[in-house]
C-alpha cells in the first residue's frame, strides 16, 4: 500500500525536512561528512520543521500573533538601570553561501526541488500572506538548497547605515613642536 502524499503546506513541509534529514544522516554514515557536522545540520532542519510546524498549527488556531514592525530607532531615555545583556548566540561551525547543503550532500537536490514546487503552490502563497513570519523560516533554507526566494518573500532593501560621526580630535600643539615649526 503507497502512503498518502501530504496535501496541506505544513505536512508538504514537514516531508521536506525529514527527507533531508534522512539523506543528510544517510551520508554522514557512510562517511562522507564529519559527525558533528552531519549532528548540527540535522538538528538545524529539524528546527525549521518543528518551527514551521508550530507557526502553521497557531494560525489554524487562531492564536498566532501579527508580526511585529521594525522598530525605528527611538530617542534613548536616560535611566539609571543598566542595559539588559544581549544573548550571545555560540557559533556554529556551518559553512556559508548559496546552496552549501547541496554541494556537502548532492542527494539533498530532490529536496531543494520540492521545496521549489511548494513555494510556487496557492496554497503556501495563502498561508505566507496570512502569516508572514514563514519568512523567517524558509529564507535561510532555501539559501542553504540553492532555491532562489520567490519574489513575496524578499525583504526590501534597507537604507544605509548613518555612521556616527565623531569630532575630530585636534592634535595637541606641544611646546617642542611648536618651535619646529619657525
Amino acid at each position: 500500500m503507497a502512503a498518502a502524499v501530504p496535501t496541506t503546506p505544513d505536512a508538504r513541509f514537514a516531508a521536506i525536512i525529514h527527507l533531508l534529514c534522512q539523506v543528510v544522516a544517510a551520508r554522514g554514515g557512510r562517511g562522507g561528512l564529519a559527525g558533528p557536522l552531519v549532528v548540527l545540520v540535522w538538528r538545524r532542519l529539524r528546527r525549521y520543521g518543528v518551527r514551521f510546524a508550530g507557526l502553521a498549527a497557531r494560525l489554524a488556531a487562531g492564536t498566532l500573533r501579527p508580526p511585529r514592525c521594525r522598530r525605528v530607532a527611538a530617542p534613548a531615555a536616560e535611566t539609571d538601570a543598566a542595559p539588559a545583556p544581549r544573548r550571545v548566540r555560540p557559533a556554529e561551525p556551518l559553512p556559508r553561501g548559496r546552496g552549501w547543503l547541496i554541494r556537502l550532500v548532492p542527494r539533498a537536490a530532490p529536496g531543494a526541488s520540492q521545496l521549489r514546487h511548494l513555494l510556487t503552490a496557492p496554497e503556501m502563497a495563502e498561508l505566507l500572506a496570512a502569516a508572514p513570519q514563514a519568512g523567517r523560516i524558509l529564507r535561510p533554507l532555501c539559501r542553504m538548497l540553492g532555491v532562489a526566494l520567490p519574489q513575496f518573500l524578499v525583504l526590501p532593501k534597507r537604507p544605509p547605515r548613518k555612521a556616527a560621526r565623531r569630532p575630530r580630535r585636534r592634535r595637541a600643539v606641544t611646546v617642542a613642536s611648536a618651535g619646529r615649526a619657525e
